[in-house]
């Protein structure tokens, strides 16, 4: 049970039983539903791979025959997930039970494919003498067809199969949907998907932004979504971007350069950071700590900016361990004054920190041992791990989505928001993970309007996935695609969707109705909705007595009234959930609100004509006339609390009015950023 990611028995229990629900909702494996796709949401580096090991162990005691993972985009991530599957489900069950392929190929391995469609058809064999075929292929266009290929050699039409996408919102998604030609990976997939009529196609990824903003009549639209919990000693968003977080440093402005514009000495962030990292792996050595202790350097994309960096570091490291081992008194003394400094800021987070003393004479070590390793594409180097306790990691994209950094304490990223593209700065996010144990030396220097973008993401992270929890068990299809999200960031990348998202903002937070007579039972419904507040003690309004108003409790108020208001105008319907997606948030921080009810004109019938079928002018407008002056419906209401005005309404269309129209209009005292991808459930 226990190991870095999953170091309880509680934990391991958690993995178990999210592992059977998202089997529970796959293809059964007695020829029932042919197919279905999933999304499995984790967190950034929250043990999705310890998931899918678990549902490929229970899969294979639940006769699923082939399991099928297609793995990272580059070769250290597919041997980084390969390496862990295998060494797992081999240690839970004799070595003989799996039978593990990596890329395969049909004139190389076909033989052993029609060998074992054999096996699991022929009666002789008991069931426990039964192999899985595990298969790792890496996310690319080419192994993908050969995999295909493989797979074409044998009739698998009744072969049970699980196949996991592993980031399954890079690379698997058409990106040119609008072209009559997917792109390749795409169509690889579904040529891979066509050879195994029975099976299960399961997205696991910590950005589902993609994956659930495609169209829903695309084959890689998921069916059914499961969430997957973060084990014991996660740390996340929550506790590194909190509102009095201490783990967290803005970069001043002045220390963040364009590529090309660097200057000759290091900044002044980047020496304290390498300071503060330096005292968390000198404290490690005094207490002969085990595993490892890394640093993240990650500036741009920029694969000359990634050695600038790096030569920064090794002239940094030098210059200090020569200070320390064969410098000047005076020198020595200043140095670890500034070492000093970084003590007390991290004696801040830490309750184990070693005497000054202990880790001044760890310092040389600690400094001289570090391994500084350039990852990036032009490089193409792995990380030494076995040479050492402590590695500084330097390079870009090859650091992000996928890449594990082990014992990571200390992120520097200058690297600014780029595009604002939201999964891709989340994939950034190497501090996310099982770093309980030394969080105290944690540290993340951000670019300022990095730490912002985060601070944001939590937020919509959180919403996305309290939506999605709320909708667990029903069809993915027929879930409304709204959630918070900043303005600034766009969702994902516009190159894998169909069709655009809306971002509605009420001007002057106001949401009214264009179309209330479309309404179910032609506005009876909402009538009778009205009608509940016949028992509540309504007064004149004091400022403008022709309407009254009531303050009323806005728990019940949401739960008995705004949820089951409809309207069936698309627009008004969509206005309407986004007001009630804001009070279901004011009311998770306030939950003994209250609310102002206005029925306006004391429910008398006011006039309105449609244009189009459609209300241009809903609010009756200002009037100076002396006495009569009066503001305006828009005028009418409390700027601390939610409004609710009622209207009821004569609409005239045509020769013949509607007579009758229960209408609300809703003022929110403050709006948060909701994005919608409202396109109609696949029928």
């Amino acid at each position: 049970v226990a190991s870095e990611s999953i170091p309880t028995k509680a934990g391991a229990d958690v993995v178990i039983r999210e592992a059977y629900g998202v089997l529970a909702q796959c293809s059964p494996p007695q020829a029932g539903q042919k197919e279905r796709t999933g999304l499995v949401c984790g967190y950034v580096q929250s043990g999705k791979t310890g998931s899918m090991t678990a549902v490929s162990a229970l899969g294979r005691d639940n006769k699923y025959r082939i399991i099928i993972l297609i793995a990272g985009t580059t070769t250290n991530l597919v041997q980084q997930n390969s390496e862990r599957l295998e060494r797992d489900l081999r240690a839970a069950a004799p070595d003989w039970s799996w039978l593990m392929m990596e890329n395969p190929r049909r004139t190389r391995d076909g033989a052993e494919l029609a060998a074992l469609a054999q096996e699991w058809r022929s009666a002789e064999y008991e069931e426990s003498d039964r192999r899985t075929l595990f298969i790792t292929v890496m996310k690319n266009h080419t192994h993908l067809r050969a995999l295909a290929e493989f797979l074409g050699e044998v009739d698998l039409s009744s072969v049970p199969a699980i196949i996991f996408d592993d980031e399954a919102d890079q690379a698997s998604l058409n990106t040119r949907p609008r072209d009559e030609n997917a792109s390749a990976t795409y169509r690889m997939i579904q040529q891979v998907r066509q050879q195994l009529p029975l099976h299960s196609y399961l997205q696991y990824t910590a950005t589902p932004q993609a994956p659930l903003l495609i169209t829903r009549i695309d084959s890689l639209s998921a069916d059914f979504a499961e969430l997957l919990s973060p084990g014991d000693g996660y740390v996340g968003g929550r506790t590194l971007f909190g509102r009095t977080t201490p783990y967290v440093q803005l970069i001043p402005p002045s220390e963040v350069f364009r590529d090309g514009h660097l200057p000759s000495a290091p900044p002044g962030s980047l020496l304290t950071a390498l300071q503060e990292y330096f005292i968390g792996v000198a404290a490690g050595r005094v207490q002969e700590a085990s595993g490892h202790r890394s640093m993240l350097i990650h500036p741009s994309k920029a694969t000359v900016t990634h050695g600038h960096y790096r030569n920064w570091v090794n002239n940094v490291k030098a210059h200090w361990h020569r200070v320390l081992t064969e410098g000047a008194e005076r020198d020595r003394g200043e140095l670890l004054e500034e070492f000093d400094a970084a003590y007390d800021r991290l004696s801040i987070t830490c309750d184990d920190l070693p005497s000054r003393k202990d880790l001044q004479a760890k310092l040389p070590v600690a400094i001289g041992q570090t391994t500084v390793t350039l990852v990036n594409s032009v490089d193409g180097r792995e990380v030494p791990w076995r040479n050492g306790y402590s590695h500084i990691l330097v390079g870009g994209e090859k650091l992000g989505r996928g890449y594990t950094i082990k014992g990571l304490t200390v992120t520097y990223m200058p690297r600014s928001p780029g595009g604002w593209t939201a999964d891709t700065i989340q994939q950034r996010a190497r501090f996310f993970g099982y770093h309980e144990r030394v969080l105290g030396y944690c540290r993340v220097h951000l670019h300022p309007d990095v730490r912002n973008v985060y601070v944001t993401y939590v937020d919509h992270e959180e919403d996305m996935r309290a939506r999605l929890a709320e909708h667990r068990g029903m069809p993915l299809r027929d879930w409304r695609r709204l959630f918070y999200l900043d303005r600034r960031l766009a969702p994902t990348r516009k190159n894998v969707l169909t069709s655009p998202y809306d971002r509605p903002r009420f001007a002057e937070g106001w949401f009214s109705p264009k179309a209330p007579h479309q309404a179910l039972r032609n506005g009876l419904e909402n009538a009778e909705l009205v009608a509940l507040f016949e028992a509540v003690d309504f007064a004149d309004d004091p400022d403008h007595p022709q309407h009254q108003l009531a303050w009323v409790r806005l728990d019940e108020t949401f739960e008995r009234f705004l949820i089951p208001f409809s309207y069936l105008d698309a627009e008004d319907a969509l206005g309407l959930c986004v007001v009630n997606c804001n009070i279901k948030t004011l009311l998770e921080n306030e939950p003994d609100a209250s609310c102002v009810i206005y029925r306006m004109n004391k429910l008398q019938p006011r006039e309105r004509t449609l244009t189009a079928g459609r209300i241009p002018q809903f609010f009756q407008g200002r009037s100076s006339a002396g006495a009569d002056s009066y503001p305006g419906d828009r005028a009418i209401f409390n700027p601390r609390w939610p409004t609710i005005q009622i209207h009821a309404l004569r609409i005239l269309d045509g020769s013949r009015p509607i007579e009758g129209v229960p209408a609300i209009a809703v003022r929110l005292p403050s709006q948060r950023d909701v994005l919608v991808h409202d396109e109609p459930a696949a029928s």
